[in-house]
């Protein structure tokens, strides 16, 4: 698992190998495949590598706030349901859900509370021995910035980088998975309800469409670990999720043109996936439940 990078764009390399050997290429040396502005390296057919690419919830809430989202107070889960997160799934999915309020409150500006969250965080992490990722010196600089809103973002996205790459190394594929659906739900709902009313062609509303890419690599990733009882639980949230995407999203047809030039084989067009009034409404409502359920 190690090398695998989950925070560098959204795209599955193995999709981009198979979309290579449709060029008919047989080029047995390192290639790049470019989708619209995403761009993997993969490997020769005979020793193939996955990426399975998953933005951090602090890549996502600063998209949004380029393209026009403002804070909204409420939205973030209280600290009162802490004592509630007891055993592992509990701790792991919840880790994730105040993973990504840190991310939000950081990028937002709502820096008086970002301490008391980073707090629980921490204590989560020491609870699913992840204390490693955690150290005194940062908490010191959190300390020492509390005012300042662009370090406390950057923090915010340094831990649960760091806390990946922790879980990774230690062998915690489990804890991780549930971590980064936790954060993914939580995510998905901030952003959702961010939205005030359906308007064609709004940037926030748009975004929410491509949290369908999202999951299906999130899913790509899970499904390694999904002999675990755990797992495979919040595998089967995550597909009813996906399941309304597919169904309420409308999907137009466009040409495909294909430029193929020295290493490089670039691929555009062929489709894509629209938000509706009626997708929006129940991909939030779908949202909703799931965050209910894991925040409770």
């Amino acid at each position: 698992m190690k090398n695998k990078n989950l925070f560098n764009g959204i795209l599955v390399a193995a999709t981009a190998i198979l979309m290579m050997s449709c060029g008919g290429s047989g080029d047995d040396e390192l290639q790049n495949v470019v989708v619209g502005d995403t761009t993997t390296t993969v490997t020769t057919p005979e020793q193939p590598a996955v990426e399975y690419a998953v933005p951090t919830p602090n890549e996502l809430f600063e998209i949004i706030k380029i393209q026009g989202g403002e804070q909204r107070p409420g939205l973030v889960n209280t600290l009162d349901n802490r004592p509630n997160y007891v055993d592992l799934k509990a701790k792991s999915l919840n880790f994730g859900v105040y993973s990504a309020d840190l991310a939000y409150m950081s990028c937002f500006g709502i820096g008086t509370e970002f301490l008391m969250y980073f707090k629980a965080i921490e204590e989560m992490g020491e609870e699913l021995g992840i204390s490693g990722a955690f150290d005194e010196e940062l908490m010191e600089r959190i300390e020492n910035n509390e005012g300042d809103t662009d370090t406390l973002f950057a923090i915010s996205n340094e831990t649960y980088y760091d806390s990946y790459l922790y879980l990774e190394e230690n062998g915690k594929g489990v804890e991780l998975c549930l971590i980064m659906a936790g954060g993914y739900i939580e995510s998905l709902y901030i952003i959702c309800n961010l939205v005030d009313k359906f308007k064609e062609g709004d940037p926030i509303i748009e975004k929410i469409g491509d949290q369908k890419l999202v999951l299906e690599n999130l899913l790509d990733f899970i499904l390694q670990y999904s002999d675990d009882q755990l797992v495979s639980e919040v595998m089967d949230d995550l597909i009813t999720l996906s399941d309304v995407f597919e169904t309420s999203m409308e999907f137009e047809e466009s040409g495909t043109t294909i430029d193929k030039t020295e290493n490089k084989l670039v691929l555009s067009g062929g489709g894509s996936y629209k938000m509706t009034k009626n997708s929006l409404e129940k991909i939030t409502a779908k949202a909703e439940e799931l965050r209910a359920n894991i925040i409770k």
